[in-house]
Protein backbone atom coordinates (compact mmCIF):
# COMPACT_ATOMS: atom_id res chain seq x y z
CA UNK A 1 0.00 0.00 0.00
CA UNK A 2 0.92 3.94 -0.76
CA UNK A 3 1.54 5.83 2.26
CA UNK A 4 -1.25 8.11 0.19
CA UNK A 5 -3.67 5.14 0.30
CA UNK A 6 -2.95 4.62 4.23
CA UNK A 7 -3.30 7.94 4.62
CA UNK A 8 -6.73 8.26 2.60
CA UNK A 9 -8.28 5.30 4.49
CA UNK A 10 -7.33 6.45 8.13
CA UNK A 11 -8.72 9.84 7.52
CA UNK A 12 -12.25 7.76 6.83
CA UNK A 13 -12.30 8.22 10.82
CA UNK A 14 -13.98 11.53 10.68
CA UNK A 15 -17.24 12.04 9.37
CA UNK A 16 -16.73 14.95 7.66
CA UNK A 17 -14.05 13.22 5.25
CA UNK A 18 -16.34 10.41 4.85
CA UNK A 19 -18.42 12.24 3.71
CA UNK A 20 -15.67 14.67 1.12
CA UNK A 21 -14.81 10.84 -0.33
CA UNK A 22 -18.15 9.35 -0.13
CA UNK A 23 -17.11 6.44 1.21
CA UNK A 24 -17.03 4.65 4.60
CA UNK A 25 -14.72 1.17 5.77
CA UNK A 26 -16.64 -1.74 7.22
CA UNK A 27 -14.23 -4.61 9.18
CA UNK A 28 -14.71 -7.68 10.18
CA UNK A 29 -15.63 -11.13 8.12
CA UNK A 30 -19.65 -11.17 8.93
CA UNK A 31 -19.84 -7.41 8.19
CA UNK A 32 -18.04 -7.59 4.69
CA UNK A 33 -19.87 -10.68 3.81
CA UNK A 34 -22.98 -8.97 4.66
CA UNK A 35 -21.77 -5.82 2.47
CA UNK A 36 -20.95 -7.93 -0.76
CA UNK A 37 -24.34 -9.28 -0.80
CA UNK A 38 -25.79 -5.95 -0.74
CA UNK A 39 -26.48 -3.58 -3.63
CA UNK A 40 -23.88 -1.34 -2.45
CA UNK A 41 -20.89 -0.16 -4.57
CA UNK A 42 -17.21 -2.04 -2.85
CA UNK A 43 -14.20 -0.11 -4.30
CA UNK A 44 -11.71 -2.63 -2.80
CA UNK A 45 -11.37 -4.86 -0.03
CA UNK A 46 -8.15 -5.37 2.17
CA UNK A 47 -7.34 -8.89 4.08
CA UNK A 48 -4.18 -10.19 5.47
CA UNK A 49 -2.75 -13.14 3.06
CA UNK A 50 -4.02 -15.90 5.48
CA UNK A 51 -7.76 -15.17 5.17
CA UNK A 52 -7.35 -14.92 1.40
CA UNK A 53 -8.99 -17.79 -0.06
CA UNK A 54 -11.40 -17.45 3.13
CA UNK A 55 -12.34 -14.02 1.34
CA UNK A 56 -12.72 -15.49 -1.93
CA UNK A 57 -14.51 -18.13 -1.83
CA UNK A 58 -17.04 -16.54 0.37
CA UNK A 59 -18.04 -13.74 -1.92
CA UNK A 60 -19.57 -13.45 -5.18
CA UNK A 61 -16.98 -12.95 -8.23
CA UNK A 62 -17.57 -9.90 -9.39
CA UNK A 63 -15.38 -8.41 -6.19
CA UNK A 64 -12.83 -11.28 -6.37
CA UNK A 65 -10.43 -8.16 -8.62
CA UNK A 66 -11.41 -5.94 -5.30
CA UNK A 67 -9.09 -8.21 -3.34
CA UNK A 68 -6.00 -7.01 -2.38
CA UNK A 69 -3.47 -8.70 0.48
CA UNK A 70 -1.68 -6.42 2.70
CA UNK A 71 0.86 -7.16 5.94
CA UNK A 72 -0.50 -7.55 9.02
CA UNK A 73 1.71 -3.58 10.12
CA UNK A 74 -0.40 -2.38 7.07
CA UNK A 75 -3.79 -3.19 8.65
CA UNK A 76 -2.88 -2.32 11.59
CA UNK A 77 -2.41 1.29 10.55
CA UNK A 78 -5.93 1.46 8.36
CA UNK A 79 -7.78 -0.47 10.83
CA UNK A 80 -10.23 1.54 13.20
CA UNK A 81 -10.26 -1.08 15.76
CA UNK A 82 -8.52 -2.02 19.20
CA UNK A 83 -7.59 -5.44 17.47
CA UNK A 84 -7.69 -5.94 14.00
CA UNK A 85 -9.87 -8.65 12.40
CA UNK A 86 -7.67 -8.64 9.47
CA UNK A 87 -10.28 -7.84 7.10
CA UNK A 88 -11.66 -4.08 6.10
CA UNK A 89 -13.59 -3.34 2.88
CA UNK A 90 -13.75 0.44 1.33
CA UNK A 91 -17.51 1.11 -0.03
CA UNK A 92 -19.21 3.58 -1.51
CA UNK A 93 -21.65 5.86 0.40
CA UNK A 94 -25.23 5.51 -0.74
CA UNK A 95 -27.59 7.71 -1.90
CA UNK A 96 -30.67 7.79 0.21
CA UNK A 97 -33.23 10.28 1.21
CA UNK A 98 -35.85 11.34 2.85
CA UNK A 99 -38.37 10.23 0.37
CA UNK A 100 -36.73 6.56 -0.46
CA UNK A 101 -37.07 6.60 2.97
CA UNK A 102 -40.87 7.40 3.26
CA UNK A 103 -41.86 5.61 0.01
CA UNK A 104 -40.49 2.18 1.41
CA UNK A 105 -42.23 2.33 4.55
CA UNK A 106 -45.10 2.34 2.89
CA UNK A 107 -44.26 -1.16 1.05
CA UNK A 108 -42.59 -2.40 4.08
CA UNK A 109 -43.80 -6.17 6.04
CA UNK A 110 -43.96 -3.93 8.94
CA UNK A 111 -45.18 -0.09 7.42
CA UNK A 112 -43.29 1.86 10.09
CA UNK A 113 -40.29 3.57 10.35
CA UNK A 114 -38.18 5.38 12.69
CA UNK A 115 -37.06 9.25 13.54
CA UNK A 116 -33.48 9.22 15.52
CA UNK A 117 -33.42 13.00 17.24
CA UNK A 118 -29.67 13.38 18.52
CA UNK A 119 -28.65 10.52 19.21
CA UNK A 120 -24.81 10.01 20.09
CA UNK A 121 -23.97 6.60 21.17
CA UNK A 122 -23.05 5.06 17.73
CA UNK A 123 -24.19 1.07 19.67
CA UNK A 124 -27.40 2.60 20.38
CA UNK A 125 -27.84 3.64 16.35
CA UNK A 126 -26.85 1.06 15.45
CA UNK A 127 -28.98 -1.52 17.32
CA UNK A 128 -31.81 0.76 16.39
CA UNK A 129 -30.67 -0.16 12.97
CA UNK A 130 -30.37 -3.77 13.32
CA UNK A 131 -34.04 -3.95 14.97
CA UNK A 132 -35.84 -1.92 12.67
CA UNK A 133 -34.34 -4.70 9.54
CA UNK A 134 -35.39 -7.67 12.00
CA UNK A 135 -38.86 -6.87 12.42
CA UNK A 136 -39.23 -5.84 9.04
CA UNK A 137 -39.40 -2.19 9.47
CA UNK A 138 -38.98 0.25 5.92
CA UNK A 139 -36.28 2.47 7.31
CA UNK A 140 -34.72 5.19 8.92
CA UNK A 141 -34.35 8.93 8.84
CA UNK A 142 -31.83 11.04 11.48
CA UNK A 143 -31.67 14.11 12.72
CA UNK A 144 -28.23 16.36 11.98
CA UNK A 145 -27.76 16.03 15.49
CA UNK A 146 -27.27 12.73 15.59
CA UNK A 147 -24.32 10.45 14.86
CA UNK A 148 -23.00 9.63 11.58
CA UNK A 149 -24.63 5.83 10.60
CA UNK A 150 -21.54 5.28 8.62
CA UNK A 151 -19.29 5.72 11.20
CA UNK A 152 -17.47 2.02 11.67
CA UNK A 153 -19.06 1.61 15.49
CA UNK A 154 -22.65 2.28 13.95
CA UNK A 155 -21.93 -0.11 11.15
CA UNK A 156 -20.46 -2.89 13.00
CA UNK A 157 -23.47 -2.76 15.84
CA UNK A 158 -26.01 -3.00 12.87
CA UNK A 159 -24.47 -6.29 11.63
CA UNK A 160 -25.32 -5.28 8.13
CA UNK A 161 -28.51 -4.66 8.45
CA UNK A 162 -27.53 -1.36 7.75
CA UNK A 163 -26.10 -2.09 3.82
CA UNK A 164 -30.26 -3.72 3.36
CA UNK A 165 -32.39 -0.87 5.34
CA UNK A 166 -33.01 2.81 4.13
CA UNK A 167 -31.17 5.47 5.96
CA UNK A 168 -31.53 8.85 5.48
CA UNK A 169 -29.81 12.28 7.10
CA UNK A 170 -33.52 14.47 7.28
CA UNK A 171 -34.60 17.56 8.10
CA UNK A 172 -36.84 15.98 10.47
CA UNK A 173 -39.02 19.32 11.37
CA UNK A 174 -40.33 19.26 7.87
CA UNK A 175 -41.88 15.34 7.82
CA UNK A 176 -45.66 15.67 7.12
CA UNK A 177 -48.21 13.48 6.31
CA UNK A 178 -47.80 10.20 8.55
CA UNK A 179 -48.95 9.06 11.36
CA UNK A 180 -46.18 10.27 14.40
CA UNK A 181 -45.55 8.83 18.41
CA UNK A 182 -42.67 9.51 20.00
CA UNK A 183 -41.30 7.69 23.16
CA UNK A 184 -40.99 9.62 26.28
CA UNK A 185 -40.76 8.74 29.95
CA UNK A 186 -44.85 9.67 30.29
CA UNK A 187 -47.79 9.31 28.05
CA UNK A 188 -49.55 6.02 26.94
CA UNK A 189 -48.37 2.94 27.44
CA UNK A 190 -47.08 1.15 24.29
CA UNK A 191 -49.37 -1.90 24.84
CA UNK A 192 -52.14 1.07 25.15
CA UNK A 193 -52.33 2.23 21.75
CA UNK A 194 -53.81 2.26 18.86
CA UNK A 195 -51.12 1.81 16.68
CA UNK A 196 -51.42 3.00 12.70
CA UNK A 197 -48.47 2.91 9.43
CA UNK A 198 -46.28 5.57 10.87
CA UNK A 199 -42.82 7.08 12.33
CA UNK A 200 -41.84 6.78 15.97
CA UNK A 201 -39.76 8.82 16.99
CA UNK A 202 -36.49 7.98 19.41
CA UNK A 203 -34.82 10.84 21.64
CA UNK A 204 -31.39 11.56 22.87
CA UNK A 205 -30.46 9.08 25.83
CA UNK A 206 -29.53 11.87 27.81
CA UNK A 207 -31.48 14.64 27.11
CA UNK A 208 -34.75 13.18 25.16
CA UNK A 209 -35.78 15.50 22.30
CA UNK A 210 -36.55 19.12 21.29
CA UNK A 211 -39.48 18.99 21.12
CA UNK A 212 -39.90 21.38 18.28
CA UNK A 213 -38.91 19.55 15.75
CA UNK A 214 -41.86 16.88 16.54
CA UNK A 215 -45.14 16.84 15.03
CA UNK A 216 -48.07 18.49 17.34
CA UNK A 217 -50.25 15.31 16.33
CA UNK A 218 -47.23 12.80 18.04
CA UNK A 219 -48.88 10.45 20.23
CA UNK A 220 -46.49 10.16 23.73
CA UNK A 221 -45.77 6.93 24.12
CA UNK A 222 -44.57 5.03 27.30
CA UNK A 223 -42.65 2.02 28.33
CA UNK A 224 -43.94 1.40 31.76
CA UNK A 225 -41.54 0.32 34.62
CA UNK A 226 -41.78 -1.65 37.47
CA UNK A 227 -38.31 -1.81 38.29
CA UNK A 228 -36.01 0.96 40.00
CA UNK A 229 -34.03 1.69 36.91
CA UNK A 230 -34.47 5.78 35.91
CA UNK A 231 -34.14 4.94 31.93
CA UNK A 232 -34.36 2.54 29.21
CA UNK A 233 -31.00 3.40 26.42
CA UNK A 234 -32.69 4.00 22.89
CA UNK A 235 -31.79 1.11 21.58
CA UNK A 236 -33.43 -1.11 24.06
CA UNK A 237 -36.54 0.96 23.97
CA UNK A 238 -36.65 1.11 20.73
CA UNK A 239 -36.64 -2.75 20.45
CA UNK A 240 -39.14 -3.32 22.89
CA UNK A 241 -41.69 -1.36 20.92
CA UNK A 242 -40.97 -2.66 17.62
CA UNK A 243 -41.40 -6.08 18.91
CA UNK A 244 -45.17 -4.26 20.12
CA UNK A 245 -45.40 -3.58 16.63
CA UNK A 246 -44.68 -6.66 14.71
CA UNK A 247 -46.76 -8.50 16.91
CA UNK A 248 -49.89 -6.14 16.70
CA UNK A 249 -49.31 -6.31 13.03
CA UNK A 250 -49.51 -9.58 12.44
CA UNK A 251 -52.94 -10.02 14.15
CA UNK A 252 -54.56 -7.63 12.24
CA UNK A 253 -52.87 -8.92 8.90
Amino acid sequence: MTRQEIQSIKALKNRAERALQNRFIVEGEKSIFELCSSSLTVQRIYCLDSMFDTLANAIDAKHHPNIQSISTKEMGRISQMATPPGMLAIAELPSIEAKDVLENIEKAPLPFGAVCCDIKDPGNLGTLIRSADWFGMGGILISNGTVDPWSQKCVQASMGSIFRLPVAVADIENIQGLNHYHLEMHGNSYTEIEWKPGLIWIGSESHGFNYHSIPKTSVPVHIPKRGQADSLNAGLAGGIVFAHLSNCWEKKI
